[in-house]
């Protein structure tokens, strides 16, 4: 039996979750963007980011983090600037990770939850962001408890698991 490019692209969408769309995500748009944001061109760059961002793509979610936190074509917003990191650093994106990391350490636009803080300092650290062990060691020296580090390692695992 023959397979055309028909039978492969019919084959490929049902296989699809019932209502999932296939998305491509253009990296030259996304590109553009960065190349838009680093010259201050923000509402240029937030008209390529949100679509790219909403197809999947881990670079337009870690930037419009960064738009939404520091306000730039955007108000400053570090609850909207927490979700998009969220999105980022759900897919494998090291340094949204980080700032997770971070952001959770301190409470900036989440509550703050030192396990779950653990947990994206730990998986940065494994996804190669070297800064990232040195600010859970950190964490872990001047604010946790042993239950609490625990808690981070269960919920690092679970996450793990999750993004496979």
């Amino acid at each position: 039996m023959r397979t055309t490019a028909a039978g492969v692209a019919w084959l490929l969408l049902a296989a699809a979750p019932l209502g999932a769309a296939p998305t491509v995500v253009d990296e030259s748009t996304v590109a553009e963007a960065v190349s838009h944001y680093d010259g201050g061109r923000h509402a240029q760059a937030l008209a390529l980011f949100l679509p790219a961002a909403e197809a999947g793509s881990l670079s337009a979610q870690y930037h419009l983090g960064l738009m939404h936190a520091r306000g730039e074509g955007v108000p400053r917003d570090l609850s909207a600037a927490a979700g998009w990191f969220e999105r980022a650093a759900r897919g494998g994106h090291n340094h949204a990770q980080f700032i997770l990391g971070h952001m959770y350490s301190r409470g900036d636009g989440v509550a703050r939850d030192l396990p779950r803080a653990h947990m994206w300092f730990t998986a940065a650290a494994a996804n190669g962001w070297w800064k990232a062990r040195e600010a859970r060691e950190k964490l872990v020296a001047d604010s946790m408890t042993p239950e609490q580090i625990t808690e981070g390692m269960r919920l690092y695992q679970e996450l793990r698991t999750q993004m496979r």
